[in-house]
């Protein structure tokens, strides 16, 4: 006994056919209205502007770059303000980048594409595809080295951090950089540390509490209680970071 096998209408097959065509036509209209990825990344960028923070040889981690959306009407200095990593003074100066406190000789300074904008050129307008860097300098100091305090409250207090830049001299100690800070106050003996606080400007230090302790690192090597007595070489960085004890 023979099995016939039935066939399809010739209609159903015509129907099928004239659904596939439909759908690659339009899956054709798709892809030629939709730009290629170099077009878009084009386009993306075109309304954009780049913020570089550079710290050079003064601080060597402090290095990052953000892309921000172009607004017509910003200035650099509206940029910077909108980037929430740069923070000015009262005199409309950069007072710290990413709570990044300088010592007095040195200085935050803009670039716009290159070119060095002075204080006064901060009402700048930007353009479409800027490139504002931000660099540290040091005016008299002939580009020389300095030592790097990092202060960190690990998992400890997360929250609290901050940063600052030493011109190096011959025969600076641990507790120069410490002192000079202003973001940490030392016992009288100047052994111990009382509190430590993220900004010169902030109102309260923080104490650590019986289950915790500051350590004290130079270059990633911890040091023991002498370790404020430690000379400095040209480039070294201190870290302070809260642990639990």
């Amino acid at each position: 006994m023979r099995t016939k096998i039935k066939l399809p209408d010739q209609r159903v097959l015509l129907f099928v056919l004239a659904i596939l065509l439909i759908t690659a036509v339009a899956a054709m209209a798709v892809l030629l209205r939709s730009p290629s990825a170099d077009t878009a990344a084009e386009e993306v960028g075109s309304e954009n502007f780049k913020l570089v923070v550079d710290g050079g040889i003064y601080m060597p981690n402090e290095n990052r770059s953000l892309v921000s959306t172009y607004r017509k009407e910003d200035t650099i200095r509206d940029a910077l303000e909108r980037s929430s990593i740069v923070r000015f003074d009262n005199e409309g100066r950069i007072a710290s980048v990413d709570d990044t406190e300088l010592h007095s000789e040195l200085n935050w300074a803009v670039k716009q594409n290159g070119k060095e904008i002075p204080e006064s050129g901060f009402v700048t307008r930007i353009q479409p595809g800027d490139e504002i860097m931000l660099y540290i300098e040091a005016p008299g100091n002939g580009g020389k080295p300095v030592n790097t305090l990092l202060i960190s409250g690990g998992e400890v207090n997360s929250s609290l951090g901050g940063s600052y830049a030493h011109p190096y001299k011959e025969g600076t100690m641990v507790r120069d950089v410490l002192k000079a800070s202003g973001l940490v106050t030392l016992s009288e003996n100047g052994r111990t540390i009382r509190f430590v606080q993220a900004s010169p400007d902030s109102q309260e230090g923080y104490m650590t509490k019986p289950s915790e302790r500051w350590v004290l690192k130079v270059n990633g090597k911890e040091l023991n209680d002498r370790g404020f007595d430690m000379q400095l070489q040209p480039g070294d960085y201190v870290e302070l970071t809260l642990e639990k004890a």
